[in-house]
């Protein structure tokens, strides 16, 4: 619908005086990255057009003989209208100069000179052009301010700022017959916009179909890839399978063209959605075409390629399980990356050397070995120390990855965002991951994690690490306000160090509660639930399994057994029945193990009300607690049997010999003491003689290395004793 008005006194200026251009933003000319400089560069005054707030502007019929208003629903996502009132033949493309000097005592800063005019007239179409990216750029100026503050206000404005801009391409395409390569950038710049800040996905959908069509007809294969790059992840938001399939055929179409980076591309595409989706199936797919990505970049000599395709494959076993198998194959294909780690092409992407320290740190975690992961620690610690003043580090996480140039043809030059030409001449890969101060900040919490079996002996090395990570993302969630990104990034990034930020405050709670510190652990816990509270459906399910169990921890550690026993017989924190054949994340099933073991030591008195569960959980525990990887729970589980289960002497033996050695074997402090103290207790109790006085200040020693204030105590009456 469109209402003609009055023109305004701005708009008269614009008429009247052809080379000024009002812009919200009077930063440098973005069109040259998308459009080219063909056209001349008009000066850029900021002022912003004053409109209603459901109202987008620009001239009408991209003739600049008066104002046009399109109305939007003030409740909606700015959306492009369908039909517009334009005449049914386009206007034709003013003359273009036939060059353009810098001048600045021209009142424009523009010397055009023309054989045939010195003042040409306006082009409406790079005016256009010119007025979207200065909108767009505007608007994402803000992007990270409202991602934050969230204030309806300033939200308004800024999404009539995109709306204004898409106003501006969309007249572009309906108004002018363009030059094809310039058409297609249009097309794909507008479809990037409505995926990234509407929700419109039939309109970006429809403007790729025939931007595709248009690099098809005139053979623009790299914008072509480009738009059926950005195809495939719009299909995803709504039909997951379809965008599968369709991503399927267009890697055989790459494939039998031979367009090496493009292979590369879509197939790193086909993992990221495939990992998105979770399922084993997609996770084998995922690592098949890992697999192959290695291979073909192998094959080309194309080591930096090679070593990102086998690093992810690291990543990807990990995510897929816990076991000894899956944990093997990471580390060989750790070792495949770094085989070729002298390659001077990786010494550009800092990311991807950080990356596999991370992957390599993982896997000594999750084998539960606290000699090499320290070590692994030291040596992660040591690459980024220096790497911190590395060029390579940008804001918004993006990192090229390299590709040795050989026989392949050069990358396109004008919106080339996902295979470029870099600033060292050779073609580049660009990846989404992390900036660099989020990276940091997840180093911080897997070192905390590494050292927090050591943290009350090491002087709480553990926790000042988990601090100083919260610390470095923000008591307010902060996302740096420097960065220019569209507000739906920017909500992204703030939701992710959220969450990281909760894991961070997760594992600082263990520690505290492993101290008996309980009120401090109770302030944490508190302000992990506001923010899980603040997050939704964008929590993930073990943040809020872990903040639910150590809620029963916290009331089990003081002497709330009741509200412990609630919690933990919870159906979130069941163990898994035998009919149940839905495979569990290890993270959920060691927290069901967990809960069951504390719900035993709650049940175990004979006068307890539930007692009689207690048979039926040691035998169901049985079969998890020795297949399970974790030596500390398997630790657990034989000094539960030792105290709990009726077994003579020599059976009890066994179970406390089976439970020291696998403590011993994780230098897990804690269940050593624990340990200790019951032999004590149960073979030296009124004995008096060496072994039983060294077996009770071995307890002692132990409870005040690991700063038990509880078990501190134990061990001093069993001392007491002797």
């Amino acid at each position: 619908m469109i209402t003609h008005m009055s023109m305004t006194t701005d708009e008269q200026n614009i008429i009247n005086n052809p080379a000024m251009v009002y812009s919200p933003y009077n930063g440098p000319d973005a069109r040259s990255q998308y459009y080219g400089s063909t056209y001349p560069q008009p000066t850029i005054q900021v002022q912003i057009p004053r409109l209603a707030t459901n109202q987008v502007y620009y001239p009408n019929n991209g003739s600049c003989q008066g104002p046009a208003i399109h109305n939007y629903p003030a409740a909606e996502p700015p959306y492009i209208p369908q039909q517009q009132n334009y005449p049914a033949q386009a206007a034709p493309l003013p003359p273009t100069p036939t060059s353009v000097n810098a001048n600045a005592n021209t009142p424009t800063g523009l010397s055009v000179q023309s054989p045939a005019k010195a003042n040409p007239p306006l082009n409406c179409q790079m005016l256009l052009l010119s007025l979207a990216e200065e909108y767009f750029a505007a608007a994402h100026g803000q992007g990270s301010m409202l991602a934050l503050a969230r204030r309806e206000v300033e939200m308004e404005k800024y999404y009539k700022l995109i709306a204004t801009g898409l106003g501006c391409l969309e007249a572009v395409l309906k108004n002018w017959r363009l030059e094809p390569h310039r058409e297609a950038v249009v097309r794909l710049r507008y479809a990037t916009i409505l995926y990234e800040e509407t929700e419109n996905v039939m309109e970006a959908e429809t403007a790729l179909s025939k931007g595709i069509l248009v690099c098809e007809r005139h053979r623009l294969v790299d914008l072509k890839y480009n738009m059926q790059h950005l195809l495939a992840r719009i299909m995803f938001t709504t039909n997951a399978r379809a965008a599968l399939k369709f991503l399927d055929g267009v890697i055989q179409d790459v494939e039998a063209y031979k367009h090496v980076r493009w292979i590369y591309a879509f197939r790193f595409l086909r993992v990221s959605l495939s990992l998105d989706l979770a399922s084993h199936q997609d996770t084998v797919a995922a690592l098949t075409h890992l697999k192959l990505i290695a291979g073909v970049s192998k094959n080309h000599g194309h080591h930096a390629i090679f070593a990102t395709a086998s690093t992810l494959e690291a990543l990807t076993h990990l995510r897929h399980s816990s076991s000894l198998e899956s944990i093997e194959q990471a580390q060989r294909a750790l070792a495949a990356a770094r085989s070729i780690q002298m390659d001077s092409l990786l010494a550009r992407v800092p990311q991807l050397a950080a990356l596999t320290y991370f992957v390599d740190l993982c896997c000594s975690l999750q084998n539960f070995d606290p000699a090499q992961a320290t070590l692994k620690m030291q040596n992660m610690q040591a690459f980024l120390d220096p790497a911190i003043e590395d060029s390579h580090w940008t804001t918004d996480g993006r990192f090229s990855v390299p590709i040795t140039q050989g026989d392949l043809p050069q990358a396109s030059k004008l919106h080339a965002d996902i295979v470029r030409t870099d600033l060292e001449g050779s073609l580049a890969l660009e990846l989404n991951w992390l900036p660099k101060e989020d990276i940091y900040a997840l180093a911080y919490l897997l070192s905390g994690a590494t050292v927090s079996y050591l943290n009350a002996s090491d002087g709480r090395k553990g926790e000042k690490f988990l601090k100083e990570g919260i610390r470095m993302l923000g008591d307010d969630h902060e996302v740096p306000k420097t960065v220019s990104q569209a507000m739906t990034a920017a909500a992204s990034r703030q939701t992710w160090r959220r969450i990281l930020r909760c894991y961070m405050q997760v594992y600082l709670i263990f520690a505290l509660c492993a101290r008996t510190e309980w009120p401090a652990a109770r302030f944490r816990l508190s302000q992990v639930k506001e923010t899980l509270s603040d997050l939704g459906t964008h929590a993930p399910e073990p943040l809020a399994l872990l903040s639910h169990y150590l809620q029963g921890v916290i009331h089990q550690g003081t002497g709330d057994l009741a509200s412990a026993l609630s919690i933990f017989q919870t159906s979130s924190l069941a163990l898994p029945s035998a009919t149940n054949l839905t495979p569990r994340s290890q993270v959920l099933l060691d927290l069901s193990i967990l809960s069951a073991l504390n719900t035993i030591l709650i049940l175990r008195p004979p006068t307890h009300p539930q007692h009689s569960l207690l048979a039926p959980l040691l035998s169901a525990l049985s079969p998890l607690c020795l297949s399970n990887p974790s030596k500390s729970l398997q630790s657990a589980y034989y000094l539960i049997l030792a105290t709990t289960h009726p077994a003579g002497i020599v059976r009890t033996k066994q179970y406390l010999q089976s439970a020291l050695q696998a403590a011993k074997q994780t230098a897990n402090t804690q269940l050593t003491c624990i340990t200790l103290n019951f032999m004590s207790a149960k073979f030296f109790k009124g004995v008096v003689g060496g072994q039983a006085e060294k077996s009770a200040r071995a307890s002692l020693s132990l409870a005040m290395k690991g700063g038990d204030r509880l078990w501190w105590s134990v061990a001093d009456g069993v001392l007491g004793i002797r």
